[in-house]
């Protein structure tokens, strides 16, 4: 939960009005669902390093893996730098003549830091980060179905907001297709989750667990949240942030309590979206980190960016890392609200093709099963509903992202909708020539697919004590807190 939620569900409510956001979040959320399913049963089966970009260079073709790589790295990056963008939003509720650089560098500079020490260092910040961010949307649910119901605020809003001027469908067609891109740029980062799982040692036990958890987790912390957001506050507030906003941008967690009469608690919740972009800026840019830290290791990346340091960190992808996001960020002297709808819809974009990508990937992983006529019992865990899940999600991720050249000329030409839609489809095809023409990479037959190498099953009876033991040891309030920022953070 970043800025793609505190700030960017603001975008889509003005795109899309409320009950376009509504739908646009909710059926996204289905597809996150269904490719969170999809990764799981090869997580589940085969939890190796590199998750999903490894599948798709054992199971489609060598380049193709690389290209998922790259994109992926390009994805977190596009965050990271959004997200030190975006900073500067809550810190003008304070200080509105600061110049946005001076934030949009301290950030960067913070979380380069958090990154460069060690890993533990690191998780514990990251710690204490998403619990503040649970415990605010959770205000946020309660002040908001009090503010509707007119418990607070003096005004009893009910439905009204959903029969405002265009609402509840604001741009039609147009709008709907273009806020499903910003609803996927704020719930993106959910496949790492089940890679993590994936990569726990008994994946077989905890990746059913990890996929109603992300259920969960949308249909509270997303879903309902632009519901609510979407009953008490106009789409066409012009705090809410578009591709024409300048420095009155405000975040709709904010407008909120503004309406609810609670100042005090706005500037609490101003401190809380603070805290949001210094946490997703510092995971977007561990994820990018170690994305192309492994990539090195497997000789798609340049061999120095492999290095680490004495305390394992990767401190030389760290900073080419920092060095691009710099650049992306620079971009903001174009106009803070232009750039943070552009690379919202690059990020957005580029993670709906890691989605389509494992859709692909599970297709093709069980063609394969079937061919070698392997049994589906031996699969400790099955997707739910295969073939539809995964169809359904390529075919409806691929109407959203080239859906994107219906709204770029809906009202004459939109540059930025549509440059940050479609400038990641070449890239990516590009990727995969080249390295398809430097390394001669073959397409992987279904019957010349590796289906065993780093298969893995459930635990032994002794290694499942051993973890109880270690539990055992853990203090009750360490397990408790893990055990909510596990499911909600």
């Amino acid at each position: 939960m970043g800025s793609g939620l505190f700030i960017g569900s603001g975008a889509a409510l003005n795109t899309a009005g409320p009950g376009g956001a509504f739908v646009a979040y909710a059926i996204v959320s289905l597809v996150i669902y269904f490719t969170m399913a999809s990764l799981g049963e090869l997580a589940t089966y085969l939890p190796i390093p590199g998750s999903f970009n490894a599948y798709g260079s054992r199971f489609v073709d060598p380049a193709f893996g690389f290209a998922l790589s790259w994109n992926y790295w390009l994805n977190w990056l596009s965050t990271v730098a959004n997200e030190a963008g975006a900073v500067a939003i809550p810190v003008s509720f304070w200080l509105p003549h600061v110049h946005f650089a001076v934030w949009g560098v301290s950030l960067i500079a913070l979380v380069f830091v958090l990154n460069a020490i060690t890993v533990r260092g690191y998780g514990e910040a990251e710690f204490w980060f998403a619990l503040v961010k649970i415990l605010a949307v959770c205000v946020f649910i309660i002040v908001a179905i009090a503010v509707a119901a007119g418990g607070l605020g003096g005004h009893k809003y009910g439905f009204e907001m959903w029969h405002y001027k265009e609402a509840p469908f604001v741009g039609g067609l147009g709008g709907l297709l273009n806020t499903f891109i910003q609803a996927g740029f704020s719930m993106q980062g959910s496949e790492l989750v089940g890679v993590a799982a994936a990569e726990s040692r008994n994946p077989a036990k905890h990746i059913p667990r990890a996929t109603r958890q992300i259920v969960v987790r949308l249909a509270i912390f997303f879903v309902l949240t632009i519901f609510l957001m979407g009953l008490v506050i106009p789409y066409d507030d012009p705090r809410l942030i578009n591709a024409s906003s300048d420095a009155s941008i405000s975040s709709p967690f904010i407008i909120l309590f503004e309406k609810a009469g609670i100042k005090s608690a706005a500037h609490i919740m101003n401190a809380v979206l603070v805290i949001s972009s210094v946490s997703a800026c510092s995971s977007g840019l561990y994820a990018a980190c170690r994305t192309v830290h492994v990539m090195a290791m497997q000789g798609q990346a340049p061999q120095f960016l492999g290095r680490t340091t004495s305390r394992g960190v990767p401190l030389f992808s760290l900073v080419f890392c920092v060095v691009f996001t710099l650049f992306l960020w620079s971009f903001n002297f174009v106009g803070q609200g232009i750039v943070f709808v552009f690379l919202s819809g690059i990020s957005g974009v580029a993670g709906y093709l890691a989605w389509a990508s494992i859709c692909v990937v599970h297709i093709r992983f069980r063609m394969a099963w079937k061919s070698q006529g392997r049994d589906l019992s031996e699969l400790r865990y099955r997707a739910a509903l295969y073939p539809f899940g995964p169809v359904f999600c390529f075919v409806l991720i691929s109407v959203v992202i080239f859906g994107q050249a219906y709204p770029s000329f809906q009202h004459g030409f939109d540059a930025v909708t549509f440059f940050s839609s479609f400038v990641e489809l070449p890239i990516f095809a590009l990727f995969v020539v080249v390295w398809k023409w430097y390394k001669k990479t073959k397409y992987v037959a279904l019957d010349d697919m590796d289906l065993d190498t780093g298969a893995r099953g459930g635990i032994t009876r002794d290694e499942e004590s051993e973890l109880l033991d270690d539990l055992k040891k853990t203090s009750f309030k360490d397990r408790v807190v893990h055990a909510v920022v596990h499911i909600f953070g």
